[in-house]
């Protein structure tokens, strides 16, 4: 045989080969065309009992592919993204047509709104009570602080109301109020107790020092707005040189006075140290230790008072400089400071 024709024939049986290629290719298209359901349970069957094979394979095509997976990740997020655009784009557009639309005949659109709602209503009742419901709901998590805020305002200008609401309620349901307490403090019982705890603590050192008990109340808006007035009217108005010369000749608390008032508040924190002492076997020795803790919580106190009214003096000097009508006299202008009596010091030790 020449070598034509055995080339021949090796193209012959070469373009055999891949007719049957084509051949079964088809086959396999027309049975996943004709049984895709059971095509598509084996698959899912297959799948879930090889999942280390199907890990395998992805691994494998991530590995291969990853410039290709990156490139398609980064379209379908710019496409994702672009598609988020004009939906708020268009969005936006319909909110300013509704506006201009709402704008231009409000009454019409109240209208339209109320036949809505009318036909909405016909149709399904239930359904459009709960999305009133849902609707509210939302709108309300929504402007909670606001409308809180809302509420505490209105108990302040009115508390009166609040208050007989509670009275009232707890008349009728006085046993439910009792319970739920008494459930809320075994649920929380150790922040109960740190709070108890915290509350004796202050109480004890505020009896320590010397201080009165604290009696906050609120005020209303009448109260307020009075207060305000006044404030403004004193930080406003300016003095005339006699009121100025009243205010100098006034009565001022004496050093003699104020030694005796030092004397006494010593003598009630010492009488208190030893009345509270319960160490019978080193009474002194308890009474020194408590006298030093105290000598450092007064020294503590002076030092916050210090910068108390430091602070409070700045304030009061950026609140002068802005209300004040005349320019504030240089260091050199001011007046020599009087001198007046120093008190006797009390370092010597106190008679009881």
């Amino acid at each position: 045989m020449s070598d034509n024709s055995r080339g021949d024939a090796g193209n012959s049986l070469r373009l055999s080969a891949e007719e049957r290629r084509e051949r079964d290719r088809e086959r396999r298209r027309r049975y996943r065309e004709t049984h895709a359901d059971e095509v598509r349970e084996r698959n899912r069957r297959w799948k879930a009992e090889h999942p280390e094979k199907i890990k395998e394979y992805r691994d494998r095509f991530r590995a291969n592919h990853i410039e290709r997976i990156r490139k398609e990740n980064r379209e379908r997020e710019r496409a994702r993204a672009a598609k988020a655009r004009r939906a708020a784009t268009a969005a936006e557009r319909r909110r300013v047509k509704g506006r201009e639309r709402y704008a231009a005949d409000p009454e019409t659109h109240r209208d339209y709104q109320r036949e809505r709602r009318r036909a909405q209503r016909a149709a399904d009742p239930e359904g459009y009570r709960e999305a009133k419901k849902q609707r509210n709901k939302r709108w309300r998590d929504s402007h909670k602080d606001e409308q809180n805020a809302k509420l505490r305002a209105k108990h302040r200008d009115n508390p009166e109301i609040k208050r007989a609401a509670a009275e009232r309620y707890y008349a009728e349901h006085g046993d439910e109020v009792r319970e739920r307490r008494r459930s809320y403090y075994w649920a929380n019982r150790e922040k109960q107790l740190e709070k108890q705890r915290l509350w004796r603590a202050r109480e004890r050192r505020r009896r320590e020092l010397g201080l009165p008990p604290r009696r906050l109340h609120r005020v209303t808006a009448s109260e307020r707005a009075a207060n305000a007035s006044a404030g403004d009217e004193f930080f406003t108005r300016s003095r005339t040189p006699e009121e100025l010369k009243a205010i100098r000749r006034e009565p001022k608390t004496s050093a003699r006075e104020l030694a005796r008032w030092h004397r006494s508040s010593t003598r009630a924190r010492l009488a208190a140290g030893i009345d509270g002492d319960t160490d019978a076997i080193r009474p002194v020795t308890a009474s020194r230790r408590r006298e030093s803790e105290r000598e450092a919580a007064a020294r503590r106190k002076r030092e916050a008072d210090a910068a108390e009214a430091a602070r409070m003096d700045a304030i009061a000097r950026e609140i002068n400089d802005q209300l004040r009508h005349e320019p504030r006299r240089s260091p050199t202008t001011r007046r020599r400071p009087v001198l007046r009596a120093t008190p006797p010091s009390t370092s010597g030790g106190l008679s009881l």
